[in-house]
């Protein structure tokens, strides 16, 4: 009888963690943001009816909105190629992505760049139905992406980042663009990288999607890498397992895009999940990806604290 008590109870709280966790990941860190009259677009104000919409404190990228407009349809393909609408949460149910990146791309919504480096490195897109439904958010520029990449800024966003003061706070908002602290000197090479995540309840670690991978290895246990992967932080966060606790190390050598001390904030802010990649890369030592909610991410190894 005992040992089916403490059964049961080792299942509640395990049950209760997975439920703050889920909680946490996908409710926690937004706001509901309705019943706006107006928006602001192209420096001006503009009405708008039914408004829904949601935003967080801990990343520009979390913005999304639905709501119905009586401004003119005007079809364009200016940015028809650069909008990427991004996946918002499961229960903000008006806002569904890949339907609206259907509609752009097949022309039946059209859309317009309403703000641009409002914060740095973001521009705010708005998809328009010629019925008058409406639907807004934030993505990450070629301004952003240059940051991230620890590539020069090309010339116009150079200017741009000259006219735009960042409030404060925002700057981790873009956690890799963070120039790398001076590293010592030592014997670091490019390292091929496979990425994989361990399954939530453990289990051989899987292969995620990933792309555009620049990765650093030192002696026997160091690695640092940045890439991007196409798949969302729900998704993931949903099939492998969380990390509450990380502890990056700054790269040995220079490696623009990964700043340990930025990504360890994002991660306890929100802005960032990390998961167990693998156990044991080296005796003592497991690797950790942390993904960032435009796809961005990095991982590295460090060693076990338990």
């Amino acid at each position: 009888m005992n040992g089916k008590l403490m059964v049961a109870g080792i299942v509640g709280v395990a049950l209760a963690m997975g439920a703050g966790l889920w909680y946490s990941q996908t409710y926690a860190y937004y706001e509901r943001v309705d019943g706006l009259d107006e928006i602001t677009a192209f420096g001006d104000a503009f009405p708008v009816s039914d408004y829904r919409g949601i935003t967080a404190d801990t990343s520009p990228l979390k913005m999304r909105a639905c709501f119905t407009v009586d401004w003119d349809y005007v079809p364009s393909d200016t940015y028809k190629d650069v909008a990427t609408p991004l996946q918002a949460p499961g229960w903000f149910d008006c806002f569904d992505a890949q339907a609206l990146s259907e509609d752009i791309a097949s022309g039946t919504a059209v859309v317009l760049q309403a703000e641009r480096n409002q914060p740095f490195g973001f521009s705010r897109f708005i998809a328009q139905y010629p019925d008058g439904r409406a639907f807004m958010w934030r993505q990450m520029n070629e301004c952003g992406l240059a940051q991230f990449e620890g590539e020069d800024l090309p010339q116009s966003c150079t200017e741009e980042e000259a006219a735009v003061t960042a409030p404060v706070g925002e700057s981790r908002s873009l956690a890799a663009a963070l120039p790398a602290a001076p590293a010592p000197e030592t014997a670091v090479e490019p390292v091929d990288l496979a990425i994989a995540l361990t399954p939530v309840g453990g289990g051989a670690p899987e292969d995620i999607l990933y792309e555009a991978v620049t990765a650093l290895g030192g002696g026997a246990q160091g690695l640092w890498a940045c890439f991007r992967t196409p798949m969302s932080t729900a998704l993931l966060t949903e099939t492998y397992e969380v990390l509450d606790a990380i502890a990056p190390e700054q790269p040995d050598a220079a490696l623009p895009c990964f700043d340990a001390e930025a990504v360890t904030s994002d991660v306890n802010r929100g802005n960032a999940v990390a998961f167990l990649g693998e156990k044991d890369v080296v005796p003592g030592v497991d690797r950790v990806v942390a993904v960032y909610e435009d796809g961005r991410a990095l991982a590295w190894n460090q060693k076990r604290t338990n």
